[in-house]
Parts: structure tokens; sequence; C-alpha cells
């Protein structure tokens, strides 16, 4: 059994490593500032992190039992939003933020390779941890995967977190099965001919050609999707026009189709592909049109959601409702048995209530110890995973 007072005496070292991590935003995989940052901390507690994709990093702790090894993921980019706090640790990086809570995400792995350091004969299980780079985009996971480190150290599970603010502070939260949405993006150009705005009949205008299918695309779900199957299709950025007395002749447009069935992306594809071409006859445009594929759906092993009913208390689990969000966590659970867990921070009193992806996120840095507290447990399972 752990002992809480000692989890508790980490609380100092938790606020530090997370108010550092928060102050070097980084985006994507340009992520050296974090990295060094990482591999200095690990160093000083006498591991030997090893490098992955030029900004990645693992560390690999063995324990008494080298046969059943765990890993447990972190990711390490911010997102691209201007902060908005003032408070004292706010980020340093204009322009930039740990908007999403990856700092935590972090500070939570750091946290249990120090308590690993501390107390060496706890290491029952050998432990992979992974700080994954990219996660927000283009998608870190496949790289790491790709480079070989479940091949280096065959793990037998995975566990991975994710910072809540629409769960309750300090309660953990999973599910068996589907948890988040399958993802994918289309890019849509559309292409008219320019004139005068005074004279629109001698144009093909590519705004109202664009504002018809955004329209039309909000059927897609209403009408062609079966209203079992819960998906979305989101358009979140459009450009278009040069002047208000010029039809415009070009108009850029992306969005995104979230999922849980399979099959259903394809389906929504196909029916965009329809969509467009219908406007194209329609309005006289021309549209070209990309899809990329993004993130599969985050599938929860059934035992790890067995073993995580059995490692913690009901008083502090609370049952998880899938969301449209996406993790590229899903590509580990495509290589070994995978569990992610939600780990709540929303306090409306302490003002911790701010959506992810926002300039007002934050969080007490309390709730990364039931976190570290979770990984401990699974570290300590005495069975096969």
């Amino acid at each position: 059994m752990l002992d809480p007072e000692l989890i508790a005496n980490y609380k100092d070292e938790a606020v530090q490593l997370r108010r550092d991590l928060h102050q070097i935003p980084e985006e994507g995989f340009a992520v050296k500032k974090t990295q060094a940052y990482l591999i200095k901390y690990l160093r000083n507690l006498g591991y030997e992190p090893e490098k992955v994709c030029e900004t990645g990093l693992i560390v690999y702790i063995k324990g008494t039992d080298n046969d059943n090894p765990i890993a447990f993921r972190a990711d390490m980019d911010a997102l691209c939003i201007t902060e908005t706090a003032d408070y004292d640790f706010v980020s340093k990086h204009q322009g930039f933020m740990h908007a999403c809570g990856h700092d935590g995400h972090m500070t939570m792995n750091l946290l249990l390779a120090k308590y690993l350091a501390d107390f060496p004969e706890k290491r029952k299980r050998s432990v992979l941890l992974i700080f994954q780079p990219g996660e927000e985009g283009p998608g870190g996971a496949k790289p790491m995967i790709a480079a070989g480190i479940l091949k280096k150290y065959p793990v037998k599970a995975m566990v991975g977190y994710h910072l809540f603010p629409f769960v309750e502070e300090g309660k953990i939260s999973t599910k068996s099965g589907a948890m988040m949405a399958q993802n994918s993006e289309f890019f849509v150009t559309v292409k008219g001919l320019s004139a005068h705005a005074a004279e629109p009949h001698r144009a093909i205008d590519a705004i109202v050609a664009s504002a018809a299918l955004i329209t039309t695309l909000q059927s897609v779900i209403s009408r062609n999707t079966n209203p079992m199957e819960s998906a979305v299709i989101s358009v979140g950025l459009v450009k278009g026009g040069t002047r208000i007395n010029v039809v415009a002749d070009e108009v850029k447009l992306c969005g995104t189709i979230r999922s849980f069935v399979a099959g259903s992306q394809n389906k929504i594809q196909r029916r965009i592909t329809e969509i467009c071409k219908g406007v194209e006859l329609t309005h006289g445009c021309s549209i070209d049109l990309e899809f990329v594929e993004m993130y599969p759906a985050v599938i929860n092993d059934e035992r790890l959601y067995q073993i995580y009913q059995k490692l913690t208390k009901p008083e502090d689990r609370v049952i998880f409702h899938e969301v449209m969000l996406s993790e590229d966590f899903a590509f580990y659970q495509k290589e070994v048995p995978g569990l992610f867990i939600g780990l709540g921070t929303g306090n409306k009193d302490k003002g911790f209530d701010k959506n992810l992806h926002t300039s007002g996120f934050n969080f007490d840095e309390t709730v990364l110890l039931k976190g570290m507290e979770t990984s401990l447990q699974f570290i300590d399972y005495s069975d096969q995973y």
C-alpha cells in the first residue's frame, strides 16, 4: 500500500516542475528547451535518458520484474495561444502556451522518476517513461513507435493521462472501450472568377459557393449518418476575398471530422466529396479537396480497465463519458494494450474551469499527485498484464 503522506511530500516538487515547464512552451517537434530541461532533471536523478526523434525522450527504469514492463506516456508540446493570466509563472515564449495540460503530464512522469529514484526498492515492475513531442499535431506517437522504442523495450501495457477541466478536481476518470474519437481533417479550395462587386454577373463568386458548401455540410451528420453512430463535422477556418468591392475568386476552408464507429470516416468523406461536386455544378466553380487522416479512436483495453478498477478507490473514480476530442495515444494502443485516464482539474471556486485550448486554462498542481499515485499502483500490481 502507498503511504498518502509520502505521496503528499512531493507537492512542492510538483509545483516547481510544472511551473518551470509552463514557462517554456514550445510547439510541435520544436521542443528543444523542454527536452533539455527534462534531460537535466532526469540525469540529476541518476538516469540516462535516450533521445528519440530528435526532440523526444525515453527513460527505462529496470525493476525486479523485467518480464512485464509498463510504459507511461507524457506529451511535451504546447499550443500557439497567447496566455492572458497574470500569475508569476506565465509563458516566457510570447504567443505560445501550455493550454492543454502537457506541462502537467510531463510533471507526473518526472515525479514518478523521482519517486523511483528516492525509493529504488519500490521498482517492482520495469518502467518505460515516454516523453513525446508533437501530440497536438502533426502527431508524434507514430514517429516514436517507428523509431523502435516498443521493440527495444517490449512493454506489456501502457498508460497515458490527460488533464480535464470538465472532470471534478482530483478525480480520475476513464472507461472501457471507445473513449475518444477518430479524426481526420479536410482542406478545400473553392476557385471562381473575380470581377467588380457592382458586376457580379461577370464573376463566379467563390464566397457564395463556399457559403453553400458550408451550409450543406451541416446536413451530412443529420441526414447521411446513422443517428446511433456519433460523428461531428466542424469547419474551423475560412479565408477568402481581397476587397469589399471585389467578387472573390478564391476561398480556402478547413475543418475536422470526428467519429467513433469504424467506417464512419470513409462514409462522411465520400459524402463531402459528392457535395463538393454538386457545388461545382451549381455555382460553376471548381473545387480542390484533400483529406488528411489524423488519429485513430482511443479504445481502452478491457483488462487494463478492470485492473484500474481494482487498484483505485471507488470514491476517487468517476465514469468517463466518451468525447469527440482526439489523441494520438491511440497509435500506441494499436501496438500494446493501453489505458488512457482523465485526471480532473475542474474547480469553479478556484477559477479552474476554463476549457482546454483556451488562454485561461489553469489547474492546481496537487491533482498531479493523484496521477503519480495511480501510476505507482500500476507498477506495484502483482499479476501479469
